[in-house]
C-alpha cells in the first residue's frame, strides 16, 4: 500500500479533520522490549487513539478501514484490508517485556499487548475489524497519573518505519533536558533488534540514521547524535534532542467523535489566536491542544491574564511557558513576584510580630510558594535559556548523580527537581536569593519590610 501524494484532493480529505488528539503511555512502556511491523504499529496507534482519559478499563475497539487510510494518509489497492487484518493478528500474538516497580523490587512483566481479534472473512464487504489489549497493560496505558509520556499522535501518522517511531518516543521522554544517552546493547533490547542488526554498522545506517531523516521531515523534534567508544567499539549513542520548527504546527488537526464538541470552539480559537499572535511558540495546535487538554474556560482565563500582565508591562519573557505551567498547576499559587497585579491584598500584621512567627511564614507559607515560584521561573523562561542552564547542571554534576537527581528511577525527567534547579540559577544570575525573595513577599503580603540579621533571625525594618 502506497503513500498518498499530498496535493489537492488528498489533502481537503475531511472539513472535520480539526480536532488534537493525544496519546498516553507510561514510561515503562515506551521503553519496554518489543517489535512491531508498520502494520501492527498502526493498528496499535489506533487502539491508543481511542481510549479515554478517564477510562477505567479496556473496551472493545473498533479499528475502521476507512479511519486508517485517512490518518495514515495510504492509498487503497485493493488489498488493504488483508493488510489491516494481518497486522492486528500478528498484534495480537506478539508479546512484550516491561520493567515493573513493585514493593519487593524490580520485576519483569512478559505479557501479550493484544486479544480477541475478530475480523471478516469476506475481504469484499471487510469493514472493520474488533480488537482489544490484554488486561496485563492496564497500568501502562489507564489512569496515568505520573511519570508517562504524553504527545500529539499526528507527529508519527507518517512515520513509515515502526523503530522510528520508537526513536521519536524514546527522544520525546527527554526533550525537555534535550539530551539522552542509551547504550547500543540497551537500545537494541528495546527494539528487540538484537539478532536483526548484530553489527553496529547495520543498526546506524537502518535504524539511527533513517530515524533522523524521518524525524526531521516529519516531527516536532530532531535530533543529532554522538557515538560513545570503549576502545575502538561503539557502545553507546549520546542523542542531543532539538525542536523542530518547521514542523511545530503538524498540517491538519484530527477528527475523533468522541470530542467532536471542540469543533464548534472555532470563533473562540480565533480570538485567542489573535490574542497570543506574537508569542514565541505559539500555533494554532498547540492552542488546540490546550483547549482539548484542559478546557476552554481555563485556556480563556490564563492566556487573557499572560495579554494582561503583557499589557501592563509586566516582565513575561516566554508567554507560552507561562500560560502551559498555569494551566498544568490550577491549585498552586502562580503568579511570579515581578508579575504580581498592581493592588495586592493586604494582610494585617501585628507590631509585635516577632521573629520567631516570620520564621513560621519563612518556612511554611512561603516555603510552599517559593516551590512553585522557581517552578514558574524555569517554565516561563526562554528555551535557549532553560537548556543553557541544564547544561550547566550536566556539567556541575558527575554524570551518576545528575541521574539521580533528575531522573525517576525508570529513566524518564523528574521536571519538578529540574525545574527547581533551573529556577534556582536563574534566580542567581538576576542577583536574588531566597532570603530577598522571602522578604519582597512579606511585603508584598503584609506592606511590612523586614530584613535577615547576622544571626539568621528575622526582623521589622522600622
Amino acid at each position: 500500500m502506497k503513500k498518498l501524494k499530498n496535493d489537492k484532493n488528498s489533502s481537503q480529505g475531511n472539513k472535520e479533520t480539526n480536532v488534537v488528539k493525544l496519546i498516553r503511555k507510561a514510561n515503562r512502556l515506551v521503553e519496554g522490549k518489543y517489535r512491531f511491523d508498520i502494520w501492527e504499529m498502526r493498528v496499535f496507534t489506533k487502539m491508543l487513539m481511542k481510549i479515554h482519559r478517564d477510562d477505567e478499563d479496556f473496551k472493545v475497539y473498533r479499528i475502521y478501514l476507512h479511519e486508517v487510510i485517512q490518518d495514515f494518509e495510504l492509498q487503497e489497492d485493493g488489498h488493504s484490508y488483508k493488510y489491516l487484518k494481518q497486522g492486528a493478528e500478528r498484534l495480537g500474538r506478539r508479546e512484550i517485556r516491561v520493567l515493573m516497580d513493585t514493593p519487593d523490587g524490580k520485576m519483569e512483566l512478559f505479557t501479550h499487548i493484544a486479544t480477541g481479534v475478530k475480523s471478516f472473512v469476506e475481504e469484499k464487504s471487510a469493514k472493520y475489524l474488533d480488537i482489544s489489549f490484554h488486561p496485563d497493560m492496564k497500568p501502562f496505558l489507564l489512569q496515568l497519573q505520573s511519570q508517562f509520556l504524553m504527545y500529539d499522535v499526528r507527529n508519527i501518522l507518517k512515520l513509515q518505519s515502526s523503530f522510528s517511531i520508537r526513536i521519536y518516543e524514546l527522544l520525546k521522554q527527554y526533550e525537555t533536558i534535550g539530551k539522552r544517552q542509551i547504550k547500543i546493547q540497551e537500545l537494541k533490547e528495546m527494539l528487540d533488534v538484537v539478532d536483526k542488526y548484530p553489527l553496529y554498522g547495520n543498526f546506524k545506517q537502518r535504524v539511527i540514521v533513517k530515524a533522523q531523516e524521518d524525524l526531521e521531515e516529519f516531527t516536532d523534534i530532531k535530533f543529532t547524535f554522538d557515538e560513545v567508544k570503549t576502545g575502538r567499539a561503539v557502545t553507546a549513542l549520546t542523542f542531543w534532542i532539538l525542536p523542530n520548527k518547521n514542523k511545530q504546527d503538524v498540517g491538519k488537526m484530527l477528527y475523533f467523535p468522541e470530542i467532536a464538541e471542540e469543533l464548534s470552539l472555532e470563533s473562540e480559537l480565533d480570538k485567542l489566536l489573535a490574542i497570543s499572535k506574537n508569542w514565541e511558540g505559539m500555533s494554532k495546535s498547540l492552542m488546540e491542544q490546550w483547549i482539548n487538554t484542559y478546557g476552554i474556560e481555563a485556556v480563556e482565563q490564563e492566556v487573557s491574564k499572560a495579554n494582561k500582565l503583557i499589557f501592563e508591562g509586566k516582565n513575561i519573557h516566554n508567554p507560552v511557558g507561562f500560560v502551559t505551567w498555569a494551566l498544568q498547576n490550577p491549585n498552586v499559587v502562580k503568579d511570579l513576584a515581578n508579575t504580581a497585579t498592581a493592588s495586592p491584598i493586604i494582610h494585617k500584621v501585628p507590631t509585635k510580630l516577632n521573629s520567631k512567627e516570620i520564621e513560621a511564614y519563612w518556612k511554611g507559607d512561603f516555603n510552599e510558594w517559593f516551590l512553585a515560584y522557581l517552578q514558574q521561573i524555569a517554565i516561563a523562561a526562554k528555551h535557549e535559556t532553560f537548556h543553557a542552564v541544564v547544561e550547566e547542571l550536566r556539567n556541575l554534576y558527575p554524570e551518576k548523580v545528575f541521574s539521580s537527581l533528575f531522573l525517576h528511577k525508570d529513566g524518564s525527567v523528574n521536571e519538578e527537581a529540574l525545574n527547581s534547579s533551573v529556577g534556582v540559577r536563574l534566580l542567581e544570575k538576576d542577583k536574588k536569593t531566597k532570603e530577598s525573595v522571602f522578604a519582597d513577599w512579606f511585603y508584598e503580603k503584609f506592606q511590612r519590610k523586614i530584613f535577615l540579621q547576622r544571626n539568621g533571625t528575622w526582623e521589622f525594618l522600622e
